[in-house]
C-alpha cells in the first residue's frame, strides 16, 4: 500500500462550520457525529494539522483533522492516526491528492475493534452561519 506525501504548507479550509450525520439509527459511534467548527487558537488563528485546518466538536470533545497520509480523521486525540481515531475518510483517489477541506469527502470508514469497516451512512454537510437582518 502506498501513501500520499502530504504537503505541510498550510492551505485554509473552504468551510468554517460542518455537520457530520449518520443516516443509520444503529450507528455505534454517536460521539463522532454532530456540529464541528473551525478550531481557533486564542489569537483567532486556525489550528493546523498536516497543512490543513482542524475542526472541533465542543460538545463531544472530538476533532476532525487531516492525517499525515492525507485522510480526514474524526477522533479524540488530535493528529493521531491510530490512537483515538474512530472514523476516517476512504476516498478512491486518496493516493493522487489530499482534500484541503473535509466537505469534499464522500466515503468514510468506522473503526470496528482493530479493523476499519466501510460506513455508507455517514454524511458531511456544510452549515451556514445564521444572519439576522
Amino acid at each position: 500500500m502506498a501513501f500520499l506525501a502530504v504537503s505541510q504548507t498550510f492551505e485554509g479550509a473552504c468551510c468554517e462550520n460542518l455537520s457530520i450525520k449518520s443516516l443509520s439509527p444503529d450507528f455505534h459511534l454517536r460521539e463522532c457525529i454532530g456540529h464541528f467548527n473551525l478550531y481557533l487558537d486564542v489569537e483567532d488563528e486556525p489550528f493546523v494539522c498536516y497543512g490543513a485546518s482542524v475542526f472541533k466538536n465542543n460538545e463531544n470533545k472530538t476533532y476532525l483533522y487531516r492525517s499525515k497520509y492525507g485522510t480526514w480523521i474524526i477522533g479524540k486525540t488530535l493528529g493521531k492516526v491510530k490512537k483515538g481515531a474512530l472514523i476516517r475518510s476512504h476516498d478512491d483517489e486518496k493516493d493522487k491528492f489530499a482534500l484541503v477541506c473535509p466537505c469534499g469527502v464522500e466515503k468514510w470508514q468506522a473503526r470496528n475493534g482493530e479493523s476499519w469497516k466501510n460506513e455508507d451512512s455517514i454524511r458531511i454537510m456544510i452549515r451556514r452561519n445564521k444572519k439576522v437582518f
